[in-house]
């Protein structure tokens, strides 16, 4: 009888990517923690990511993907989402060094559209949306 053993679970770059740059947010003095997946019925904070492609791809096939992150926000009271958006988005955009991780390395963040106001819901809950791009870079491949 053979013993079988769990697949150990790695993130792919893309991911290590996303949550990185989550972890910059919850590094600031925001309004709430942001998270991946839908708003919640409340103030909040997310971000997922859109379809993307690789802007390059070199000979020992590295590249250089912009990756683009949708910022979503909600709040009750227009300016405090409205400045905690505009913080998020300077400082993200304004930074000169970035993470990096095994066989990645965050370029640089730039803003693919500011904040602005979505709509008002029925619960007086105020959206703002915005998108980053967060061009990366992915070291090549050793397999063959």
């Amino acid at each position: 009888m053979s013993e079988t053993t769990a697949p150990t679970e790695t993130m792919s770059a893309m991911n290590d990517v996303v949550e990185q740059v989550i972890g910059l947010v919850n590094g600031m003095s925001v309004f709430a923690t942001m998270t991946r997946g839908a708003l919640p019925t409340g103030p909040g904070l997310v971000c997922e990511p859109g379809p993307t492609t690789p802007n390059e791809v070199y000979l020992d096939k590295g590249q250089y993907i912009p990756l683009d992150l949708t910022i979503n926000g909600k709040h009750s009271n227009l300016k405090t989402l409205s400045n905690d958006m505009a913080l998020i988005f300077e400082d993200l955009t304004r930074r000169k060094t970035y993470p990096s991780g095994t066989g990645w390395q965050i370029v640089d963040i730039a803003a693919y559209t500011w904040p602005e106001v979505i709509r008002r819901e029925s619960n007086n809950q105020w959206l703002m949306a915005g998108a980053l791009s967060v061009r990366y870079y992915l070291t090549g491949s050793d397999n063959e």
